[in-house]
């Protein structure tokens, strides 16, 4: 296959040329291109020297490999790579300096049309490392879709890594008017869990700030407390500080799968006074969790926690209902969410699992006009 120079969507895509190897050497500096590329790095040695050799003989082989330019300037690379017989692996990057217009998207909608069209792909298929979630949007807006996780996946650099994975079939290429359901509440998430986690005053010299490992002792100390372990029946029991730090290598995967937004209530002096999250599930909605330690109960805390993260997750997070759910009985909690203006619809029978076997719950739902 001879190379393939095409325009599309305000980009042109063109075959690899020694002019380009200084943009594309920025490009591979960047910190968060290190982060999330699986190729040998820093790029140096008979790698870069032949790489745009290299590149040609991947045309040669049926494999296209293009720098993607906009008004003549370098802003990412595009390749596809036969694997399967009828399958085709899509990869990409953006330069740091085209971030945000869009150039993933476009590159990839091209791509994908041409490896339909002229390339004999039946299938195209998509990784990327968990925690890419600037990938995982771009392919998700081109029309591909996700099809789960493929644990210890990729080999980055020595390091196992778990990556997303997902594909795309004829036919299923979105247009540019075309975004798949609820894609301003993915972009926005995406957006938020690409970013560092923001502190949030919940008033009183309250914040909510991320879990951290100082908190661990504490979070141990406040899940084995009885009150805590009635109530939250997926507690470990008796819940040690190995549970803790379980608990926080679990959350650091949830905030890589953009999956939870989980917070510590912090008192005036910066000590942990509970734990409160966002689980995100449907797109635009999500499930509130909450508990309170010990030594800070009863002082309307956690009401005001729970009512500046739902207030955040509606404003920044796209969120257009949230819900909340205990086991019948939990008083407590239940004061909470009536206070943070949730609407307590019922009971659901036997919906979560107890010590006892299952146990039934209350549920209610939160709506942005709700909150006062």
């Amino acid at each position: 296959m001879e190379p393939v120079t095409f325009d599309a969507d305000g980009l042109r895509l063109v075959a690899w040329e020694q002019r380009h190897m200084a943009d594309l050497a920025r490009i591979y500096a960047d910190p968060l291109i290190e982060r999330f590329l699986v190729m040998p790095l820093p790029w140096t040695g008979p790698a870069r020297d032949r790489f745009v050799e290299t590149q040609r003989r991947h045309w040669s082989g049926g494999n296209p490999r293009w720098a993607v330019e906009e008004d003549g300037v370098l802003v990412g690379s595009m390749a596809l790579t036969k694997s399967f017989p009828g399958e085709m692996v899509i990869t990409y990057v953006t330069a740091p300096w085209a971030r945000g217009r869009g150039v993933a998207q476009r590159a990839i909608r091209a791509a994908a049309a041409f490896g339909f069209e002229r390339a004999g792909a039946r299938r195209i298929a998509w990784d990327a490392i968990v925690g890419n979630h600037a990938s995982r949007l771009a392919a998700l807006r081109a029309g591909f879709t996700v099809e789960g996780v493929a644990r210890g996946g990729v080999n980055q650099r020595g390091a196992v890594r778990d990556c997303w994975v997902g594909g795309m079939l004829p036919g299923e290429v979105r247009g540019p008017d075309d975004p798949p359901p609820h894609y301003e509440a993915v972009k926005r998430q995406a957006a938020f869990f690409t970013a560092a986690q923001p502190e949030l005053q919940a008033g009183a010299g309250l914040r909510l700030r991320p879990l951290e490992a100082r908190d661990l002792d504490e979070v141990a100390a406040a899940c084995a407390d009885p009150e805590t372990q009635r109530w939250l029946a997926d507690l470990p029991s008796p819940y040690t500080r190995a549970d803790a730090d379980r608990w926080f290598a679990a959350c650091r995967r949830q905030w890589d799968l953009g999956t939870a937004v989980q917070y510590v209530l912090a008192d005036e002096d910066d000590r942990y006074s509970g734990s409160v999250a966002l689980r995100l599930g449907e797109p635009a909605e999500a499930e509130i969790g909450y508990h309170t330690a010990p030594w800070a109960r009863g002082r309307g805390r956690m009401t005001a926690a729970v009512k500046r993260l739902c207030r955040f997750g509606f404003d920044e997070l796209a969120l257009e209902r949230i819900e909340w759910r205990a086991v019948v009985g939990n008083e407590a909690s239940r004061r909470v969410a009536e206070k943070a203006g949730f609407t307590v619809e019922g009971t659901r029978r036997g919906l979560r699992h107890g010590g006892d076997g299952r146990v039934d719950s209350w549920i209610a739902s939160l709506f942005p006009e709700d909150l006062g």
